[in-house]
């Protein structure tokens, strides 16, 4: 079993149902939704492109996935993540579509201190919570900085090396295709505002290869909202 704290909207909000629509699953009813439409790519070419992001839910990384440590349990993790989000106030993200690699995302359209103070806070918060007694999985292509964070953190993107994003694809090989998703993505996320960032998501994988499922949103302002 793992957990993962996300940066992920309310399950009754527009920001949950569209980036639930785009994915083709529900992370918090752990049900598959209807993918939209998007022009140049068929129904069965989007749904394996969003296939992996699917599984990991709609979210943007804050903790990645870990082990809990020997003896700390659900509600332990939920407390702890609890008092750790009651030092925050409600901020607002705007986020716009972008390349990240190869893939596509959307990402915020400007550094932001409080989401870099979030992110780092959630980190290093909570570090005593995960098991590192096993070796950090190798990663290709980290640089030497990333591959220091990797083993000490058991994830290379952290702290300056930090890219909030909220995953929209798999890996893009033709630039044709990346374009029609991109004008699809935009077209599906135009309409909706700047996402507030009001409290911090605990996610769940059951087991290897599991979908990740929204199990609780720990509000800024103390509430805990079990959602499954």
């Amino acid at each position: 079993m793992r957990y993962a704290v996300y940066l992920a909207p309310l399950p009754e909000s527009r920001w949950w149902r569209a980036g639930c629509s785009w994915l083709g699953q529900d992370a918090a009813s752990d049900v598959a939704v209807c993918q939209p439409l998007v022009e140049g790519i068929s129904a069965e070419r989007m749904e394996a492109l969003t296939r992996q992001p699917a599984r990991y839910g709609w979210h943007a990384t804050l903790k990645a996935p870990f082990a809990p440590a020997a003896g700390v349990s659900q509600a332990m993790l939920l407390q702890q993540l609890s008092l750790l989000a009651q030092r925050f106030q409600p901020f607002d993200l705007p986020l716009q579509i972008a390349r990240l690699g190869d893939f596509l995302a959307l990402r915020p359209r400007q550094d932001c201190a409080q989401l870099d103070e979030l992110a780092t806070s959630c980190v290093v918060a909570l570090e005593t919570m995960a098991d590192r007694q096993q070796a950090s999985r190798p990663r290709m292509g980290l640089d030497a900085r990333q591959q220091d964070l990797q083993q000490r953190w058991g994830y290379p993107y952290v702290f300056e090396q930090y890219r909030c994003h909220f995953t929209l694809s798999d890996a893009l090989e033709a630039e044709t295709e990346a374009q029609w998703l991109q004008q699809g993505a935009e077209r599906h996320f135009a309409a909706l505002p700047p996402l507030t960032v009001e409290g911090l998501a605990l996610f769940v994988e059951d087991g290897p290869g599991a979908t990740f499922r929204y199990l609780a949103h720990c509000g800024f302002n103390g509430e805990v909202r079990h959602v499954a």
